[in-house]
């Protein structure tokens, strides 16, 4: 068998399972593309507005963040006094109730334990002290919940958000299977002029994929998946033996549909 670019076949550390998933939700999104072009035009016409730069929108989304804090804080301090006299403090109650969703609002991304921890222990420390002094102070009461409701919501949120995707299921899933094959140590995946052959390390028994049965290949920063039909072939670069990753790059790209994913940071 010709020589070409040689894998081994390894354990796959947990830590890769998000790019595994990413490569999971791609491959679906070609195949969604295949089965349904004319929707994903509209969709791509649609989202045809460029995308801003991500480290341009993480620090966008930071600045938000502490622009919220300052508002809900200015928000609370005019909040407080305005409920006491709601009918001559009309104004500054409408602008503190409009600052204070605002606040939520500009926090939910990336300061949402902020936002819960600031919201609590206002909503306690109002609510508390409406009880204490019922009389005097129930007016305090309406603001009291209104910031439990807040802290709430941002804690339910935040659990949303670590809630894995069904491919992040399917990623584990994959990495747990391979540790179940046996003799996994000698199984080794050639890429020669021919396709991409699986094998225990001889001739016996080995399957070729030729290119034109390939769906596509996805690369990651950690990871290199061919996809035939429905199989996709998970492989490590740290594995590669034989050639190096650009010359297998530039080799797939002759060839097939190959793809480069960027890590998601989430």
């Amino acid at each position: 068998m010709e020589s070409g670019f040689l894998f081994g076949v390894t354990l796959i550390d947990d830590a890769l399972t998000p790019q595994l998933s990413q490569v999971l939700e791609r491959c679906t999104q070609l195949a969604s593309r295949k089965r349904l072009p004319v929707l994903w035009r509209l969709s791509d016409w649609l989202n045809r507005v460029p995308k801003a730069d991500p480290e341009v929108l993480k620090k966008r989304r930071k600045r938000e963040g502490v622009l919220g804090a300052v508002l809900w804080a200015v928000s609370m301090f005019l909040l407080v006094p305005s409920v006491m006299e709601p009918r001559a403090l009309t104004g500054p109650l409408v602008l503190s109730a409009v600052g204070f969703l605002m606040s939520c609002a500009a926090m939910k991304s990336t300061k949402r334990r902020l936002m819960a921890g600031l919201n609590l222990a206002m909503g306690a420390f109002l609510c508390l002290g409406a009880l204490l002094a019922f009389e005097e102070l129930k007016a305090l009461l309406v603001p009291g919940i209104l910031c439990l409701a807040a802290g709430v919501w941002a804690l339910a949120g935040k659990r949303l958000r670590w809630k894995e995707s069904c491919f992040d299921r399917q990623a584990r899933e994959l990495v747990r299977q391979r540790g179940t094959v046996t003799n996994l140590e000698s199984a080794q995946v050639e890429f020669t002029e021919e396709g991409m052959v699986l094998s225990d390390g001889t001739d016996v028994g080995a399957q070729c994929f030729e290119y034109p049965e390939f769906f596509f290949v996805t690369e990651t920063e950690a990871l290199l998946v061919p996809v035939c039909g429905q199989r996709a072939v998970v492989l490590q670069k740290k594995d590669l033996r034989e050639g190096s990753m650009e010359q297998l790059r530039v080799f797939l790209q002759e060839r097939v549909s190959y793809e480069r994913l960027e890590t998601q940071i989430k």
